[in-house]
């Protein structure tokens, strides 16, 4: 079985990867798997914050295959961080810049190959959904710090290495996870609760059923496939249409939700522009057999609590 060293193993698609068994894991960053009862080969505590920490992990790891799935994702913390692009700082820009520019470095040196997960925050959404070839959006006030720290982290990288693969994702969820609450089921939890607020019916998504994720990485590992690869539904949705097909098939019965409109945060409120024509077409999945699951697809199987791909 093929040993791949993990950064990010305990993140919610990262756990996933773990969980599958598809390949003999060895992982490094800051939470032992065990604590979420992930089985792994070794354990390397390190922090991402450190740069020369990383790379000196990396580089002495025995793995041939780096995958990184770690990252800071919760914008809206993120969005505080904002600093000026010519000398960014802050924690976010450490994990989710520096970190993959720090392994991707590391790879080079010792003949690994690298896969960086990602993200559709890179671009704006002004003109989606976006295909492999899109480039990635300029630095504005549209684009969240999150986002422009994970196009950092793609572009530093890919400068870096160039066996490498950067696969993009886009509002993950899963039928269980013990760590924080995906897409879907922050969704469900809220309505029980009876707090869920009105759901953006202008915003596009194309959300990824992470068992997708692990299938495509293991397709990419084992051709050492480089390039970008977007993993996300073939079908276009919106907050709303999604939450409604969600906690009917979950909660079985139609609910009346309230239709909210994402609009653009006021410059320096903290608040993380979000993309409204977003999501992600994958091509190169398509070259390379890889089947991805629409969201209703996707929503079937987490009613059912199944994990795996389609």
């Amino acid at each position: 079985m093929a040993e791949v060293l993990v950064l990010g193993a305990t993140s919610l698609v990262g756990s996933h990867f773990v969980q599958s068994g598809r390949f003999a894991v060895t992982a490094a960053g800051r939470t032992h798997p065990a604590a979420l009862g992930l089985r792994v080969e070794r354990f390397t505590e390190v922090d991402l914050h450190q740069p020369e920490v990383v790379r000196t992990s990396v580089r002495s790891a025995p793995e041939t295959v780096v995958v990184n799935f770690a990252a800071r994702t919760d914008v809206d913390p993120v969005e505080r961080e904002r600093s000026d692009p010519a000398s960014p700082r802050g924690s976010a820009w450490a994990i989710n810049a520096l970190a993959p520019e720090s392994v991707a470095s590391a790879c080079r040196d010792s003949g690994k190959f690298f896969v960086q997960v990602s993200t559709d925050f890179v671009f704006d959404g002004v003109e989606g959904p976006y295909d492999e070839r899109a480039a990635r959006s300029p630095f504005s006030d549209r684009l969240s710090w999150y986002g422009w720290t994970k196009s950092e982290g793609e572009r530093l990288a890919s400068r870096a290495v160039s066996e490498m693969a950067i696969v993009r994702i886009a509002f993950p969820y899963r039928a269980a996870f013990s760590g924080k609450l995906d897409f879907a089921r922050w969704m469900l939890e809220k309505y029980r609760q009876g707090s869920l607020p009105p759901l953006y019916a202008n915003q596009q998504i194309t959300p990824t059923w992470v068992p997708d994720v692990t299938e495509a990485l293991e397709v990419l590992i084992r051709r050492r496939r480089s390039g970008v690869f977007h993993v996300a539904s073939p079908d276009v949705t919106s907050p709303l249409e999604f939450g409604r097909e969600l906690i009917d098939r979950v909660e079985g019965s139609t609910p009346a939700l309230s239709a909210g409109t994402l609009e653009a945060p006021r410059p320096g409120s903290g608040i993380a522009p979000r993309p409204v024509r977003g999501g992600l077409r994958s091509r190169r999945c398509e070259e390379l057999g890889i089947r991805l699951t629409s969201w209703r697809r996707g929503i079937e199987r987490l009613a059912k609590g199944e994990e795996g791909s389609s």
